[in-house]
């Protein structure tokens, strides 16, 4: 289905077009009255189901899409040390070479665009809300189900303008049009936090444990994102008890292999993904409800005929994955000798073959040869290393086409895993000096990797490199030992998955995590000669200067960038 609305101030007055068929049959595309839209039952299903779909941020058509993706490449891992922007050098698309490089501007277009797709898609939740709240409960009886529903993805929408922008105006459904041009940015980040945790907190209550459209947020879904606001917050006790909540549900665990998690569209409704950006290729629009954000990111490889090669790992992240005789982390080695590309006799953690395509190493399940420096665009500027996870199988049946649009199909992208849960839990326990819980938590996911199939060989006849992982030992696990290990354990495991800047900010190591990595990482990669991380200001990014300039001074620019 394709349906229409208008947005207000800012993101604002932008025609937005939005395609999801998980809850509602395609249907033919028309023009609703707006009286339809908000009193039917089928008009108000109509403005949830936008709300959804709202998600993949597709509101421009195909092309800006990666501009402002939902996965964050752009603005977690390729500002971070796990990344470079990639593509045909460091002129394709500059304004991400700009990022990257900390030539951080308010005039920069992605900030723009980023800004408004949220405020988009908070616009057409916030219609949703209303329409909702209009509706006899006799003709809508899943109304306070709904409802709760539209409380997590705005907060999930508000959650991400915070860990990027810091402040921003907070608008709901109680702001009429008319007061839209009113409302600056003036709360403050104690009061945003309170408002970003009040609608997963009040979603709660309402929601079910499990949905039939299994798309949908369910009540372990608001208790995850409430978890991981606490987390961001800092606040281990609450944050502690909202992670037992959904551990103990009986709900999520993890998959027995990794090629289910990163390539194969029949599993994402398994157990350990809790919240999902939906995907589809038959969703009744003539382009397909597809992960165009991350249309860029797949090799220049036969595999999918072509592609555009950016979100390319760093070196740094290659060697990350080293491990010694134990099959455990080199915490403060592991960055001084490079991991050669064609390398399969040092020992490594074996998911690094899971995330990262490198030469000599098979891709997923394409059996015409393997990776080679020829599918790395711009080796010459940004190495050999391709991004692996999250695309999908060659072979799937669930492609969107053989040959443009490359390597999208039907494969759902994650928002919060169960990994990702199960760290925020170790991260608590670990600051609350619980350690052995917290211990037990990580080995659970590195026995997962161990157990799990390796990458073998294209005959199959054994694995494609050396492969070695251990479990931490009781011994030595101190509450600063754990800590370390915590967080090179959500690295390790969630990589390329739009975490790692945020995760560095948060724990107050981005100034010296990245500042290193950038004057040891531009001896591999000159193209980083001057980059830079500027403390107390590159944490966050400006307000886009066009929403200052259109809000006629009700806008401030945010005090790291006046």
């Amino acid at each position: 289905m394709k349906t229409h609305t208008y947005w207000l101030f800012s993101g604002l007055l932008l025609v937005s077009s939005a395609c999801d068929t998980d809850f509602l049959d395609p249907k033919p595309q028309g023009v609703l009255a707006e009286t339809l839209l908000t009193t039917s039952k089928e008009g108000v299903d109509g403005l949830v189901a936008m709300a959804y779909s709202s998600l993949d941020t597709h509101f421009e058509g195909m092309w800006p899409d990666f501009f402002h993706p939902p996965s964050n490449w752009s603005f977690a891992d390729m500002r971070s040390d796990d990344a470079y922007k990639g593509g045909g050098g460091t002129g394709d698309i500059i304004e991400y070479h700009q990022l990257e490089i900390g030539e951080i501007s308010a005039n920069n277009m992605t900030l723009e665009k980023k800004w408004r797709s949220n405020y988009i898609g908070i616009a057409n939740i916030n219609k949703a809300i209303r329409a909702l709240n209009g509706i006899a409960d006799s003709q809508f009886p899943n109304k306070k189900a709904q409802l709760a529903e539209m409380r997590v993805l705005r907060g999930y929408f508000y959650f991400d303008l915070k860990k990027h922008y810091y402040t921003f105006p907070y608008i709901d459904e109680t702001v009429a049009d008319a007061d839209l041009g009113t409302v600056g940015n003036t709360l403050t980040s104690e009061q945003l936090w309170q408002k970003i945790e009040d609608d997963f907190r009040l979603a709660i209550a309402d929601l079910p444990a499990t949905q039939v459209q299994k798309s949908r947020a369910n009540k372990f879904v608001a208790h995850a994102f409430l978890c991981k606001a606490y987390v961001f917050q800092r606040k281990w006790q609450p944050a502690l008890e909202q992670a037992n909540l959904v551990t103990n549900s009986g709900l999520y665990g993890l998959l027995d292999n990794f090629e289910k998690v990163y390539s194969l569209p029949e599993f994402e409704h398994g157990p350990e993904f809790i919240f999902s950006i939906a995907h589809s290729i038959t969703d009744g629009s003539p382009v397909g409800n597809l992960n165009w954000g991350d249309l860029l990111n797949s090799p220049v490889s036969p595999a999918y005929t072509a592609g555009d090669g950016f979100h390319r790992p760093s070196q740094n992240l290659v060697n990350a994955f080293k491990v010694d005789a134990n099959g455990l982390p080199l915490f403060d080695t592991f960055n001084q000798t490079n991991l050669a590309p064609s390398d399969v006799t040092t020992p490594v953690d074996p998911r690094l073959d899971h995330a990262i395509g490198r030469p000599t190493i098979p891709w997923k399940d394409y059996k015409a040869g393997v990776y080679t420096l020829s599918w790395a665009r711009g080796a010459e500027v940004y190495g050999p290393f391709s991004k692996k996870k999250n695309i999908i199988s060659p072979n799937s049946p669930l492609r969107a086409a053989i040959g443009f649009p490359w390597a999208l199909g039907a494969l759902d992208f994650p928002l919060i895993k169960y990994t990702d849960l199960l760290l925020w839990k170790a991260e608590a326990l670990v600051e609350l000096n619980q350690l052995e819980e917290a211990r037990q938590i990580v080995n659970q996911i590195r026995k997962r990797a161990a157990d799990a199939p390796n990458v073998l060989k294209l005959d199959g006849s054994g694995p494609a490199a050396t492969y070695k992982i251990g479990l931490y030992p009781t011994s030595g696990w101190t509450q600063d030992y754990a800590r370390r290990a915590v967080r090179f354990e959500r690295r390790l495991e969630l990589c390329l998955e739009g975490h790692r800047f945020y995760d560095l900010v948060r724990w107050g190591e981005a100034d010296a995590v990245l500042n290193r990595y950038l004057q040891e990482e531009t001896r591999t990669r000159p193209f980083l000669a001057g980059a830079k991380f500027l403390k107390n200001k590159h944490e966050y990014l400006p307000l886009p200067q066009s929403e200052i300039d259109r809000s006629k001074g009700i806008y401030v620019q945010n005090e790291f960038y006046r």
